[in-house]
């Protein structure tokens, strides 16, 4: 999965969202890379193009989505 620079954000560094499985990849500037899981890509294409992608993050993903860290 390829991630993409968030050039908007302070906290998240990069996105990446796999539409075959709806899974969205986040990468985090103080470390902390994410899973989340049957994340319709609406909601990647509304973090990508935010002009404030950690409140996106924290008011449609956070707490909505089952997701796992990856080592």
């Amino acid at each position: 999965m390829e991630l993409h620079h968030l050039r908007h954000s302070k906290t998240l560094e990069s996105a990446g969202y796999d539409s075959a499985t709806h899974t969205l990849r986040l990468l985090f500037r103080h470390g902390g890379l994410y899973d989340y899981f049957d994340v319709p890509g609406e909601v990647y294409e509304g973090l990508t193009t935010s002009a404030h992608p950690w409140t996106e993050w924290q008011q449609h993903i956070k707490a909505a989505y089952e997701y796992e860290r990856l080592e």
